[in-house]
């Protein structure tokens, strides 16, 4: 399964997501070790086809569930927290002594508990930052009646950088009485996002300064988080990236 394989690669090289602000550390044991740990469930992926998603994220999960050690640590905190529910991965973690008692995993449950109280459904949780003696909250934007789409992104990361056009060309489309698209500068230097706004020619207001306010808020790992807000502060989708961010803005503003 080639995406499997690419996530592997990519996290066994940099030993964490390189877009991500205070990662977990993705095992206390050396790379050669965990290599070896790692090929029985290799060798189960290799047969799953490449747009089997929910194949691939069952037979990791059965892989932690069997492998109570650094490990399963590892499979669960750098994949199943992004193929798995959350109510399913608190479940796992809490029913195993091995994984309730490991400190990368309980840092990841933090996290885990605000994305579940920041899910599609629940109203938005408000944060502010300072920025030039300026205060701004989120709250200044979302709740006002309007649909509003937040990214939180950084100017120093790639994967967020690459969204700028597709927010952009929503902004221009469908900017109004109805909607607007907001940034907000994570885990950057107001001078680098300054920077970068002008060079990408972003138009769209931004929470500048933001630091960790709103990923702490809304319990994001990784950066870039773009979520959809409804007109009275519920959140809509979370996790929108690519054709997906336009696709989802036109269906809620037929």
């Amino acid at each position: 399964m080639k995406k499997i394989f690419m996530m592997f690669a990519v996290l066994m090289m940099m030993a964490a997501t390189s877009f991500a602000q205070d990662a977990v550390p993705a095992t206390k044991i050396g790379e050669n070790k965990l290599d070896k740990m790692l090929e029985p469930l290799m060798e189960k992926l290799k047969d799953v086809a490449d747009d089997d998603d929910e194949q691939a994220a069952k037979i990791i999960f059965d892989f932690a569930k069997e492998n109570l050690n650094e490990a399963g640590v590892y499979v669960i905190t750098n994949l199943l927290a992004y193929m798995t529910k959350t109510e399913d991965l608190l479940k796992l973690v809490d029913e195993n002594d091995f994984f309730k008692n490991n400190e990368q995993i309980q840092k990841a449950k933090q996290e885990w508990l605000i994305q579940l109280d920041t899910a599609e459904g629940k109203m938005f949780k408000d944060f502010e930052a300072e920025y030039e003696g300026k205060v701004t909250k989120l709250s200044d934007y979302v709740g006002k009646g309007k649909y509003v789409l937040v990214d939180f992104w950084a100017s120093w990361c790639g994967p967020c950088c690459a969204e700028i056009p597709n927010l952009i060309k929503v902004y221009n489309k469908y900017k109004g009485d109805k909607f607007e698209v907001l940034g907000v500068a994570t885990w950057d230097k107001p001078e680098d996002t300054q920077k970068a706004i002008e060079q990408m020619k972003i138009p769209y207001p931004q929470i500048m300064n933001a630091q960790k306010a709103g990923s702490d808020a809304y319990g994001i790992t990784g950066i870039p988080q773009i979520i959809l807000f409804g007109p009275d502060g519920t959140i809509v989708k979370r996790n929108l990236r690519g054709a997906g961010i336009e696709n989802t803005v036109a269906e809620v503003l037929k």
